[in-house]
Parts: C-alpha cells; sequence; structure tokens
C-alpha cells in the first residue's frame, strides 16, 4: 500500500477517534439518560478509529523506512494514541472531566499533529 494510502487511513482513524470522543463527552456530560444507541455508536467509533490510526501508523513508519530503534517523536505519537484510549475510558466513567478531556484531545491532537509533520526529535 502506498505511503498516501496509510496516511488517508490514519488521518481517517483520527477523525473517527475524536468524533466519537466528543460524542461520548457530549452523550455523558449533558443527559443521563441511558440512551444506548448513540453510547453504542460512540464507542464503537472509537475502536474501529483507534485501530485504524494504529495500524496504518505503523504502516507510515515502514514506509518511511525507519530503522530501529525508532526516533523519539514515534514513541510520542504512540504514547498520544495510549492517551486516546485513556480518555475514552475517563469519559464513559467520569463525565465531570468532560471539559478537561474535550480540550486535553484537542491538544493531544494538536501535538501529534506537529510531531507527525515536523519530526523533531
Amino acid at each position: 500500500m502506498s505511503y498516501t494510502a496509510y496516511k488517508v487511513i490514519h488521518l481517517a482513524g483520527i477523525f473517527m477517534v475524536l468524533l466519537s470522543l466528543g460524542g461520548v463527552l457530549v452523550v455523558n456530560a449533558i443527559s443521563r439518560s441511558n440512551d444506548r444507541r448513540w453510547k453504542t455508536l460512540a464507542y464503537a467509533t472509537n475502536g474501529v478509529g483507534l485501530l485504524l490510526a494504529f495500524v496504518a501508523g505503523f504502516g507510515l513508519i515502514a514506509r518511511l523506512e525507519l530503522d530501529w530503534p525508532w526516533p523519539l517523536w514515534v514513541y510520542l505519537k504512540i504514547l498520544i494514541w495510549l492517551g486516546f484510549v485513556f480518555f475514552i475510558a475517563l469519559a464513559g466513567r467520569l463525565p465531570q472531566l468532560a471539559t478537561v478531556l474535550w480540550w486535553g484531545a484537542l491538544v493531544l491532537a494538536v501535538v501529534a499533529a506537529g510531531l507527525a509533520n515536523f519530526k523533531p526529535l
């Protein structure tokens, strides 16, 4: 698969993660009802998005032909991915953190984009 194809799949996964995290935060913060349809859709979208971002991210690493050990920016991107895994778990359990998680997700996404584009480390 080409570098561009991996990049598009990777970005699609990231968009899905951000969309679903926002959905979980809003549903849990605003409505304490048990409307399972939206929660199920949001969590499913998050899982698929995390998987796409993870697999395509490693495809991008392979296309960049990075040697082991990887540069620090790759490890930081993996930590950011784990951060999003952690955020979705917190969003469902602690709706009072919705504002912090909302802005935290934005910060993580911007930092990840900066690391991917500038590859500073």
